[in-house]
């Protein structure tokens, strides 16, 4: 099993005002999620982000965390098909009061940990948070009450043969954002995996 850390290349995107702020937080940062050959971002190229499935024999988590204030009632949520487009499942969850990082962190964690559970060895991870993209490319987080958490994540990635971790726009993960936000609004739901 390789237990490496390997990360996809970022589709659909370029160096953007978001990006420099990213490298003034985490100087040494070689490569951050949106430097590539991708398009300028922009309203259309947002509008035109479209979820994609993942390669053969590959798993798809797609995630996202939402809090009504920073922080305020959080909730997380995420979906899951394989490369057949089969949903194998989906949550939201409240999870108290908790800043929105907290948030999106804690539904890939969630996720990696239902992964660990069913037995997946390639995962693709999408989510539309470049601070926690940049954050496991990094390794460590601008806000250090955040970094026990992203170990937990980064510890979780470990037992897997192999996965990638991509941005999407918010255009494109916007049954995500449904999930967390519904989780945020104290809604819990959860479809049972096969």
């Amino acid at each position: 099993m390789n237990n490496r850390l390997s990360f996809g290349i970022i589709k659909n995107a370029s160096l953007t005002y978001w990006d420099e702020q990213m490298k003034k937080c985490w100087e040494g940062l070689s490569f951050p999620p949106f430097v590539g050959d991708g398009p300028v971002a922009s309203l259309q190229s947002r509008a035109e982000c479209r979820w994609q499935p993942p390669g053969e024999g590959w798993v798809k988590l797609n995630l996202d965390g939402a809090s009504r204030g920073n922080p305020r009632q959080a909730g997380i949520g995420f979906y899951v098909h394989n490369w057949e487009c089969k949903e194998i499942t989906t949550l939201a969850s409240p999870v108290g009061i908790k800043t929105n990082n907290w948030a999106e962190l804690m539904a890939l964690v969630e996720g990696l940990h239902l992964f660990r559970k069913l037995g997946v060895k390639n995962l693709d991870i999408e989510g539309d948070s470049a601070i926690i993209v940049n954050a496991l490319r990094k390794g460590n987080m601008p806000n250090w009450r955040l970094n026990t958490l992203l170990s937990k994540a980064i510890d979780l990635c470990k037992g897997f043969d192999r996965f990638i971790v991509n941005h999407i726009y918010r255009e494109g993960n916007k049954r995500a954002d449904e999930l967390a936000n519904m989780g945020a609004d104290g809604i819990k739901l959860l479809s049972k995996p096969p």
